[in-house]
């Protein structure tokens, strides 16, 4: 594949759309391996007192290790080979999975990825080590992780100044395209809880940049809304992510659909803990018990943090946990733990 050729599946062709509206989806990039299962957790529903328990393992959606990121890519990519683009510009933390997963994406599609680092240069931890090897420039910006969002602009600007025909992404790809993946995953979901025989459901997911749970927004709103939605704000409070997920996805909906407004029901809880990247009692708690239940892996930084969010919440009704991915977050505590 050529940055010159998109290799996307055609708008509107294979994909689904809401009763009564045509949507417009854009063009992909397949990446993932989809779907990814929807998977009953018995025994830790048992020990959290719910009545349903089903895990939705984006953690296996099969590309480079990116869990979920690879969703978002995927139209991420897509629109960066349409408007002619040889270079992908992001950033994020040293341990940013979204990072290594968009260095990979970019060896897949034949563009160049340069990722702008925050703080100082580090030893590289499994993310950064993975996004070098997939050939990725990084700079650093000597200062903490909003600086990237300052920092990125300028980066781009230098690289077309060079030449380079650039496409910014945002950290954590949170952008309306990028929400896509996830108002497509909405569908996927639907159909796969209907095979349960299941409509109305609560769905948790983590909450970094906003991306996923704004997708998911979007989707429900597109499906009528038969979720209620929560998410764990493991990045920034939880009052400024619930403003920028409702926007992001609005944003997303006109994309699709021109213009709806989403879905009410939206919850975003506070689970930084002792702040950002740095494991809390709770999620440690919940990453436990999921291991000894299910012998499910949760990373420290976002899915155990949210997986916290279902002991606080017993009830009857079922309930999805979105797991995100994070294997290479758990593979760093392990070899700190060493």
């Amino acid at each position: 594949m050529t940055a010159g050729r998109v290799a996307a599946e055609p708008a509107a062709t294979g994909l689904p759309a809401a009763a009564g509206a045509p949507l417009a989806w854009p063009d992909r990039i397949p990446l993932a391996v989809l779907p990814t299962p929807l998977v009953a957790a018995p025994r830790l529903a048992d020990a959290l007192g719910l009545g349903g328990l089903y895990i939705k393992r984006d953690d296996l959606t099969g590309f480079a290790v990116a869990g979920n990121k690879a969703r978002p890519l995927e139209f991420l990519l897509a629109a960066a080979v349409r408007e002619g683009a040889d270079t992908l510009v992001t950033g994020g933390a040293p341990g940013s999975n979204f990072c290594a997963a968009a260095a990979a994406a970019a060896q897949r599609a034949g563009l160049a990825c340069h990722l702008v680092i925050a703080g100082d240069p580090v030893p590289p931890g499994p993310a950064l080590a993975l996004a070098l090897a997939w050939e990725a420039t990084v700079p650093w910006t000597h200062t903490d992780r909003a600086g990237v969002d300052r920092a990125l602009p300028a980066a781009a600007e230098q690289l077309a100044a060079r030449g380079r025909r650039t496409y910014l992404i945002p950290r954590g790809g949170a952008t309306a395209i990028g929400a896509v993946g996830f108002a497509l995953a909405a569908f996927e979901l639907a159909g796969q809880l209907a095979e349960h025989g299941i409509r109305q459901a609560r769905v948790v997911a983590p909450v970094g940049s906003g991306g996923t749970l704004a997708g998911l927004a979007a989707g429900n709103a597109l499906l009528g809304g038969p979720w209620t939605l929560a998410g764990g704000s493991a990045s920034r409070p939880a009052a400024e992510m619930s403003g920028r997920v409702l926007d992001l996805a609005a944003d997303c909906l006109a994309l699709l659909a021109g213009g709806r407004a989403a879905a009410a029901g939206l919850e975003i809880a506070d689970v930084r803990g002792p702040g950002h990247g740095l494991p809390s009692a709770e999620g440690a708690a919940a990453a436990e018990l999921a291991m000894r239940t299910e012998g499910l892996m949760a990373d420290p930084v976002y899915t155990a943090k949210a997986l916290s969010l279902l002991a606080g919440r017993p009830g009857t009704g079922p309930v999805v946990f979105w797991h995100t991915g994070g294997l290479l977050d758990v593979v760093a505590e392990a070899e700190g733990a060493r």
